[in-house]
Order: C-alpha cells, then structure tokens, then sequence
C-alpha cells in the first residue's frame, strides 16, 4: 500500500504494521531537524493509510498514539513536532491523515494541560472542525464510534470515516471550550445554525447503544454555554450570577444556547434528560467534575430564567434531587468548589421548579442541609458552604420544608 509521502509499504498483518512504525519512530543518533519532521510524517501516513485494518479500537489507536507520543519526537522536539501535526490537520485533505492528526492531538492535549489553552493553535482549527461535525450522516448505519455499525439489513458495515471526525470534532472542540476563555466576538462563529444542529444531533443519537457520543454532544453544549455566560459577564469563570442582577438578565440576552434552548424547550427533551444521566453516573475523575461543574451552571440558568424554570418534567427533577443529596453528602474536601455549585442551584431548583409543590424527600434535603453546617471537631465549616446552606434554609425557603 502506498500512503501519502508516495512510500509503499507490504502490511499483511498487524505484527508487521507495529513492527514499521516502531522502526520509523527509531531515531538515528544526532538527527536533522528536516529527518525528524520527516520521520513524523511517515509515522502519521502509516497510520493514516492502515488504520482501518489495525488501528479499529480505541485502545489500538491509543497505543500508536503513545507509541509517537513517547518517542524522542516528542520527548525532545513537542512544540516542533505538535505544530507540524496541526498544520497537517488543516492542510492535508485526505479524511484518514486529518483523522490520525486529530487523535494525536487530543492524546497530546490529555498529557500536556495547557496544550488546548493555545488561541494561536486552535481558532484556525475551529472552522474545520465544526465542518467535520455539521456533516449529516445517516444515524441507520452509524451506531457506534469505532468497530462496525448495524444498518436495517442486519449486515455488518464499518463505521464511516465521516462519523469518526464528526466525533473526534466534538470531542476537540469541547476540549477547547473547556479551558479557553473566548470573547464575544470569537464566540459569534457558534451561530443559531450551529446550535441548533448541535441539539438535533442529541435527539438524533439518543438511541444509539453507545451513548458515548450523545454525551460527548452534550458536553460540547455545556461548555459553549459556559463560554456565552463568562464573555456576557465579562469575567473569569466563577459562580452563576444572582438570578435578580442585571448581569443575569445580561446572560439571558447575549448567551446564545440559551436563547436557542428556549426557542425549542418543546423538543429538546432528551438534551435534559441526559444531562440528569450524566450528573448521576459522574465519577470521582478530573473530567467528571468539570463536567459536573458546566452542567450545573446550565441548570441554575434553567431554573432562574423566566420560562424555562419547568423546562424539566417533575419525575427528572425527583431524579436530580437524589443525585443532588447523594453528592453534597458524599464530596470530600478538596471538592469544596463543587459542592458549592451543587448548593448553588439547590436554591432555585426547591424554590422555582415544579418541586417548590411537589414534597419529594424534603426531611432528607434538610437533614442534610443541617449535617453541613454542624460543627465538627475535626474541621471548621467552610464559610462559603455555611453562607449557602443557610441561603437554603432562610426566608421564604423554610416554607417549602413545612408544607
């Protein structure tokens, strides 16, 4: 097979891939800079011209990744060598190339912190990758991310290589979101179109048997969100504005998935639903905390903003109210920002949603309340977690207790 530097190579099996691309990643003694770019990209045109024999799981392609990721190219030279993976993102036009270079920068990104924080790097990147994602795709034969995919028939299909850089695309993007700070005027290329697409895409997927995908849309979402909420308000990421302060009205009218939630509450049923899932499954890992973090903002705007205070049916705000006590008793101390989060939106949620009439575990919800704020003689109370609960437990809340 000949890839795409015109180099044939004789692959007849997988031992004999692994076994090229670890002599190309063997470097000769003192190289040129010109041989390692070159030995980058004969290892990236091998797997771009392979992958779909040996490198169709996740862990095959995480192990080629690593295998490049710990080799001297990037051990000594990863500033050169990711520079040149980027911008053969952008200019290589073959899907399978732009498909290894994407997933070598998401496995560099996981191991290097500040790798997505890069304006410089990654806003040439932003229009190819929406493009990727905007691609429609026949969901009857796209089932799950890697392996094969069911259609109607019954027979057996591989995953198309759209489908895969759709799901690399979000996956990129939500990174970028994540930790970016983006301004008003960056944020105007996520237009209603986009947003709208982004929700159909949920609705869309939300049969699929691997909810991988759905999830990643839906995180890609919540942190567009906290994007449109920090650049209305003009500061650092931080706690949801109050729900009365001309900042939140100022949220309300310039946080663009807001209003495109809003214009479609009556079919975007699946987008709540799920958001509810994920906050119940998230585990005690980086990345599930910071999702925890995005999709509590969203719902505190949900439960604060005039006309999406019942977006939510009352059996998933039951649901959230477990998850909801589980957390704020479970969290440990170096969670304090997240329970804080958690205490945040439980105001609004027993105050403004279905369940300020709905007595669902209100005994628990105050015992719990209560538990947060005794005083231990292991530790004092959190002086933030003491001014929230008794938020809670103030005023007019106190009604919603006894009735």
């Amino acid at each position: 097979m000949e890839d795409d530097l015109g180099i044939v190579y004789l692959v007849d099996n997988a031992q004999q891939f692994w076994s090229e691309l670890e002599d190309i990643l063997t470097i000769s003694k003192e190289p040129t800079l010109e041989q390692l770019d070159l030995t980058l990209r004969r290892s990236l045109s091998l797997c771009a011209a392979y992958h779909e024999q040996y490198l169709q799981s996740p862990f095959q392609l995480e192990h080629a990744c690593s295998m490049l990721l710990d080799s001297e190219l990037f051990a000594f030279h990863s500033e050169r060598m990711s520079d040149i993976v980027t911008a053969e993102a952008q200019s290589n036009t073959n899907p399978h190339f732009q498909l290894i270079c994407f997933h070598v920068l998401l496995s560099f990104g996981r191991r290097k912190s500040d790798f997505f924080r890069s304006h410089k790097r990654w806003q040439p990147l932003l229009p190819l990758l929406m493009d990727h994602i905007l691609v429609e795709i026949d969901s009857d034969v796209e089932d799950t991310y890697f392996g094969v995919a069911g259609g109607s028939s019954g027979a057996n299909v591989p995953v198309p290589i759209e489908a895969k850089l759709r799901s690399l695309g979000v996956r990129l993007l939500y990174e970028m979101c994540r930790v970016q700070k983006l301004a008003i005027q960056e944020l105007k290329i996520f237009d209603d179109a986009f947003l709208d697409y982004l929700f159909d895409l949920v609705e869309q997927t939300r049969h699929m048997q691997d909810d991988t995908f759905n999830y990643s849309v839906i995180k890609l979402i919540v942190a567009l969100n906290e994007q449109f909420m920090v650049a209305s308000l003009g500061d650092e990421p931080g706690a949801p504005p109050a729900p009365n302060s001309n900042s939140h009205r100022s949220t309300e009218s310039k946080n663009r998935v807001l209003r495109v939630l809003m214009r479609r509450l009556g079919s975007t049923q699946t987008f709540g639903e799920n958001m509810i899932f994920m906050l119940n499954r998230a585990q005690r890992t980086p990345e599930d905390l910071c999702m925890q973090l995005l999709v509590l903002k969203l719902l505190y705007l949900l439960f604060t903003t005039k006309g999406t205070e019942e977006y939510f049916y009352t059996n998933d705000l039951c649901v959230l109210v477990d998850v909801f006590l589980r957390e704020l008793a479970d969290l440990d101390d170096d969670s304090e920002s997240l329970r804080h989060t958690y205490l945040r939106v439980l105001h609004p949620l027993i105050t403004k949603t279905q369940l300020r009439s709905v007595p669902y575990k209100r005994p628990q919800i105050l015992n719990m309340l209560e538990n947060l704020i005794r005083s231990s003689r292991v530790r004092d109370v959190n002086p933030t977690t003491k001014r929230l609960v008794e938020r809670c437990l103030a005023g007019r809340v106190v009604c919603f207790f006894k009735g």
